[in-house]
């Protein structure tokens, strides 16, 4: 199949690099003007309805790699070929006010929130949930981007004007154990399969490790995440890569953060720590075909590459590191890659996730909830 790609950045590289042993080939739809992608046909967008319809002409069914797409478009292109994960759920999942509100309907329980449009409502609502709170875009943020942390209900203005959107979603500070993440995959025939859950470390809104399986966690909480993204997944006739973002509370709870609806960075060190990778099994999943064994191989931690390049030879000098480039420029926090670093025990593999953030300009120490 001519797979095509809304978005061409390194997501869409992988999603290509997973597919092309299943003899797909990839054009990519560019919105931004600034595709990275690197491989496959890349068309640059603009309003001209003749490169739509190239597009269209060429690809056989269309995906995405970048949800803060607009909605139109995608309901443009499905009125001509299959597109999976569908408009619907892209609406929902790039709109932080309806994301919560189907988290609500299905009872999956989140931090205390509130809507506001004004910069009054923002401090009213500081007031009422009790600082810090966290005030974010209703639309578009991502990466730590349309965001602010309020400390004292006096710095509402300030962050209102900062951040600079017409409606923003206020979020109470949960006191979290560790931020996690469930993946999961939904076949045209409805099939379900789920990742082992991914302890993320986030510095600055920019996730720098992620590790799975974890050796702590209890049956019943990998039981409950399953049971949260199943629903999001079945409400949303769902086909495809879907990430659910968590905290883990210290008794053990879990509260849902944000869903993205695509192939996910805390997944990355599926590609070489899973039986099957997140990228080939969305590929199957949205081809109709038998979803692969998402089991991981051995305890696996991925540490992205942040800025600024280390010392690929160095890095590759660690047993069973394996490094992923995205031929990009380094620039202040610009993903650039990520190391996929496996070992037989979690002891050993900390050494090793250690071992290569020496070798990372700026990487922060990593830490993780169960040492």
């Amino acid at each position: 199949m001519n797979i095509g790609v809304l978005g061409a950045g390194q997501l869409g590289r992988m999603l290509a690099l997973a597919g092309y042993p299943l003899a797909n080939r990839f054009t990519f739809l560019d919105t931004t003007g600034h595709p990275s992608a690197g491989i496959g046909d890349v068309i640059v967008y603009t309003d001209r309805h003749h490169l739509l319809d190239d597009f269209l002409a060429r690809v056989d069914l269309v995906t995405y790699e970048f949800e803060h797409l607009p909605v139109s478009l995608v309901q443009a292109i499905e009125e001509h070929k299959p597109v999976y994960p569908s408009s619907e759920a892209i609406r929902v999942c790039q709109n932080r006010a309806e994301e919560k509100a189907l988290f609500d309907r299905l009872g999956i329980p989140t931090p205390a929130y509130r809507l506001v449009e004004h910069a009054d409502e923002l401090e009213a609502a500081a007031r009422e949930l009790g600082c810090p709170v966290v005030a974010k875009s209703v639309t578009e943020g991502y990466d730590g981007k349309g965001q602010a942390v309020i400390r004292d209900p006096a710095e509402a203005a300030e962050a209102w004007r900062v951040i600079g959107h017409p409606q923003l979603i206020v979020e109470a500070f949960v006191d979290f154990v560790r931020e996690v993440s469930i993946i999961a995959v939904r076949g045209r025939d409805g099939q379900v399969v789920f990742y082992p859950m991914a302890e993320n470390v986030h510095v600055d809104g920019i996730l720098r490790y992620s590790l799975a399986p974890m050796p702590d966690l209890d049956d019943a909480v990998q039981q409950t995440a399953d049971e949260y993204i199943r629903a999001l997944l079945d409400a949303l006739d769902y086909v495809g890569v879907l990430t659910l973002e968590l905290f883990q509370t210290r008794d053990g709870g879990l509260l849902a953060n944000e869903m993205a609806p695509r192939v996910h960075n805390s997944g990355h060190w599926s590609i070489d720590g899973a039986v099957t990778s997140q990228f080939e099994n969305h590929l199957r999943a949205i081809q109709g075909l038998p979803l692969g064994d998402t089991a991981a191989r051995m305890p696996s931690c991925m540490v992205n590459v942040i800025g600024q390049e280390g010392d690929s030879a160095a890095i590759l000098g660690i047993a069973d590191a394996h490094l992923h480039r995205y031929d990009k420029s380094e620039r202040p926090r610009r993903k650039l890659a990520h190391v996929n670093l496996l070992a037989p025990s979690h002891a050993a593999l900390l050494e090793k996730v250690r071992a290569c953030a020496a070798l990372l300009p700026d990487a922060p120490p990593p830490r993780f909830s169960f040492e």
